[in-house]
């Protein structure tokens, strides 16, 4: 699989976390014929605009059931991004929910996220709306206080599927700002996404509730996880990272 550095690209002209764990679910996926259960990305290096990243999928484990593989996504030989992940499907035996959709206004009521772009990047096909807290980015809305930040997500453009899933995730990264009160610039080390309930159709071009929880931030780094809803309160996935941190002006 190639893929077009304009098409991973975050607001800065680099490689967007969030995308390239996308892309290499979809290789991994696509390869497999299988629907991945978790992956997790280790980001080694940064992309360029105007690059064409490879990535080469192998499969150490092939089994019945489940699959273990490997996504390497490389520019001109130089590794920028490693994932690894489990694919398939087992026979349900027992099951459950212990998490609680938050209780939040609906998107349509939520203040839309403000934002603009100096090049071409996937955040342009991503709508985004603050249902609690601020914003760690950009300083829009107000610090929950309680390191908690709820976004609802959509990309009106794109099939809301797992790949769409791991890169709707990363947006959880804002939450750091807004535990810490002041706008942040994090970069991340790696994500990782475990998914739950399977989407259904009427979840396709709908929104879907990110509620991120950062648990610590200190010596430049920050650590968070979270969840992902769907707008009936279905659980679709968790996630978590771990990132570099450093503040930006706002001035």
């Amino acid at each position: 699989m190639v893929v077009e550095s304009q098409s991973i690209g975050g607001r800065r002209g680099s490689l967007f976390g969030g995308a390239g764990l996308a892309a290499g679910v979809a290789a991994l996926e696509e390869s497999a014929d299988r629907p991945v259960v978790w992956a997790t990305g280790q980001y080694v290096s940064t992309v360029a605009l105007g690059s064409e990243m490879a990535i080469e999928v192998a499969f150490p484990a092939m089994g019945h059931s489940m699959a273990q593989g490997r996504a390497l996504g490389t520019v001109d030989g130089r590794e920028i991004i490693s994932v690894v992940g489990a694919l398939g499907t087992r026979r349900e035996e027992v099951a459950g929910v212990w998490a609680e959709a938050p209780a939040v206004r609906p998107p349509d009521e939520c203040e839309l996220l403000e934002r603009s772009f100096d090049v071409p990047c996937v955040h342009d096909h991503v709508d985004v709306r603050l249902a609690s807290g601020m914003f760690g980015f950009s300083g829009q809305g107000e610090p929950s206080g309680d390191g908690h930040l709820m976004l609802w997500v959509r990309m009106p453009e794109v099939a809301l599927d797992a790949p769409a899933l791991a890169l709707i995730a990363d947006y959880m990264s804002a939450g750091v700002g807004n535990a810490i009160g002041t706008m942040v610039h994090c970069t991340s080390l790696d994500n990782t996404i475990r998914y739950a309930n399977p989407l259904l159709p009427e979840d396709a071009g709908r929104w879907v509730l990110c509620d991120a929880e950062v648990a610590f931030a200190g010596n430049g780094l920050a650590y968070g996880s979270g969840h992902i809803w769907s707008e009936s309160g279905r659980l679709l996935a968790t996630a978590s990272q771990s990132m570099t941190v450093g503040l930006l002006s706002n001035t």
